[in-house]
């Protein structure tokens, strides 16, 4: 099978990154891939990650020439399906497919907001896209209400996540951050955006007793207002902004307890790697979070849910910090979780069955197979 998803960000993020592993896991079943994107960041990110890419430009709504030169390129690669993987770019790039005569049609929809509320996706939805994947079940309703749209053309399948390897020894962000063992530390791994929020987890951190530590492993065009932040609330000792990590499994290893103080997520990548290094989460109740969190079968949780309200945040992580016994049990049902919910041979299970059109022919809903199928012709 051939599959070429687009991408039409400006950014590198958590879902132009889970593109591109999706992708990634296809190639690694035998399937012949390619990421056509906006942008050369999301390009080379892409290719780092051993996934061929290239520039296809789609611009606004408007931009008809661009979706008639992806249409061109599409017709000459004659993929079995294309992948839309910004909802933002859906008009154009199915366009583009239909036009290209491109048999399977899919949208990756990864933000709650992402629904068909205008005429515009509705109208899409309705004539040129076959099926519709969600990372987060809570994120279905919005497309099965549109007529004609059944539990099989709307599939959740859940991020798949790899253990992320360690390169460092244990201890050794915190020895290099001078934070001493034992200190409570709190933190996160994310691109530093506005719908990140982080400027909440500050104002969480200034309430929280001052041996409290944060780290924020990422970059992106918040940094120096939430810097500045910091320093305003007197947090600046405290809060280490370490940028751009490709040692993401040190840095969680360094973290007592992930904080998602999000307005609005998909489900977060960053999240579930944290589950999978066994580091419990405490997050508002973003799309997908509930799913992520709710209790193992015996009762246990792998993390909390908080409000969206700094002060109730910080009184949930007060609370969790100061229960080492109860934060050690979270820390082995975030694994389980992860190990249950969220396994990468998963993730790719459930999208070989909706690229071939099978998704009728399994559970419709939620795809959680237990191990990968192999390669597909």
């Amino acid at each position: 099978m051939y599959v070429i998803a687009h991408n039409g960000a400006r950014i590198w993020g958590g879902a132009e990154r889970a593109t591109a592993l999706v992708l990634k896991g296809l190639a690694e079943r035998g399937h012949r891939v390619l990421l056509l994107c906006n942008d050369p960041l999301v390009r080379d990110r892409s290719m780092e990650l051993g996934v061929p890419a290239d520039l296809a430009v789609l611009g606004g709504d408007a931009a008809l020439p661009d979706a008639l030169r992806l249409a061109a390129r599409l017709r000459r690669e004659r993929p079995d399906a294309l992948v839309i993987g910004t909802w933002k770019k859906a008009w154009l790039a199915a366009l583009a497919a239909r036009l290209a005569g491109v048999p399977r049609v899919i949208a990756r929809v990864g933000l709650d907001t992402d629904t068909p509320r205008s005429a515009k996706y509705r109208f899409v939805l309705g004539r040129w896209i076959d099926a519709v994947v969600v990372n987060a079940a809570g994120m279905r309703p919005p497309f099965l209400e549109r007529p004609g749209w059944t539990a099989e053309r709307v599939t959740t399948i859940y991020n798949g996540v790899h253990l992320p390897p360690r390169s460092g020894e244990d201890g050794a962000v915190r020895a290099a951050l001078g934070i001493p063992a034992g200190v409570p530390v709190v933190g996160a791994v994310a691109r530093l955006a506005s719908q990140k929020r982080f400027d909440r987890l500050l104002r969480v951190v200034a309430v929280l007793p001052a041996d409290v530590h944060c780290i924020l492993a990422g970059d992106g065009e918040e940094r120096e207002s939430l810097e500045r932040l910091a320093a305003e609330l007197g947090v600046a000792g405290r809060v280490h902004f370490l940028g751009h990590r490709a040692d993401t499994a040190d840095v969680l290893d360094a973290i007592d307890l992930f904080v998602v103080t999000s307005d609005r997520e998909g489900m977060s990548n960053a999240m579930l790697e944290a589950l999978a290094t066994g580091v419990p989460v405490a997050s508002t109740p973003v799309s997908g979070a509930d799913e992520a969190l709710d209790a193992l079968p015996d009762g246990r949780r792998p993390g909390v849910l908080t409000s969206f309200d700094a002060a109730e945040i910080a009184s949930t992580v007060l609370s969790l910090l100061r229960d080492r016994t109860g934060l050690a049990k979270m820390a082995r049902a975030a694994k389980e979780r992860a190990e249950a919910r969220f396994s990468f041979a998963a993730m790719i299970d459930g999208w070989e069955a909706v690229l071939e059109g099978a998704a009728g022919m399994r559970r419709a809903g939620t795809v959680t197979p237990a191990r990968g199928r192999g390669a597909r012709s």
